[in-house]
């Protein structure tokens, strides 16, 4: 009696344990570590912003590591200056946005290719339509806004960056009007998708002038 009720109970663990083991070999011998290479999903979105993909090399440290700065996967750039950030960021899914934030050799935004998406099928991935990218088309690193306004609700100020960036925004908010500072225009519906590609966006921008500043090369 105690066989025939333990008996089965046995069979189905030793079959689970089974597929676990399986899944975890078949998924090592699939398993491609993509870091530090210039994947074909990369070379298109660079061929999508920029034209071609031709000359654009990942940036490394000396050490041979890849170049990561703050929120940056990697960093893509070409001999004429046009960099590219790699940055998977997080929307309404954690890290439903892997994107290529494009920028031209004067720090401006060329334009923004969706590498991979997983955010809600018909809102969040509305952030893919040309129309909400195009906003953000030529913003440049000067006209992010210092802090967000505080809202009527009581909503609390934040501010993006580090102290350096901060401080670096803070120093040069008198010298340009609120009006001319860049302001989200969200997909209703997909606030947290929308506020995803906004922070990818600013991370990008935060990056370059960082580097800007170091004179990466």
């Amino acid at each position: 009696m105690f066989e025939e009720k333990i008996k089965p109970s046995l069979v189905l663990t030793l079959i689970c344990v089974i597929s676990c083991v399986l899944l975890v070999v078949a998924y090592n011998a699939t398993y491609v570590d993509n870091t530090g290479v210039v994947t074909e999903a990369m070379k298109a979105g660079l061929a999508e912003i920029y034209g071609t993909s031709d000359g654009y090399e990942m940036l490394k440290n000396d050490d041979g590591t890849v170049f990561a700065p703050e929120g940056v996967t990697s960093v893509l750039q070409n001999a004429e200056g046009n960099t590219a950030f790699e940055i998977i960021a997080d929307g309404y899914a954690s890290g439903g946005l892997h994107l290529l934030v494009c920028l031209d050799n004067n720090g401006a935004v060329s334009g923004i290719s969706i590498l991979a998406i997983s955010e809600t099928p018909g809102l969040g991935t509305k952030v893919q339509d040309s129309a909400f990218i195009g906003q953000f088309k030529g913003l440049t690193y000067d006209k992010l806004p210092p802090a967000e306004s505080e809202e009527s609700t009581g909503s609390k100020t934040y501010i993006w960056g580090s102290r350096e960036v901060i401080d670096d925004l803070k120093a040069k908010a008198d010298a340009v009007p609120a009006g001319d500072y860049f302001q989200l225009d969200a997909i209703t519906g997909a606030t947290f998708s929308s506020k995803g590609m906004d922070d990818a966006v600013t991370t990008a921008l935060n990056a370059y002038n960082t580097m800007k500043g170091a004179d990466v090369e």
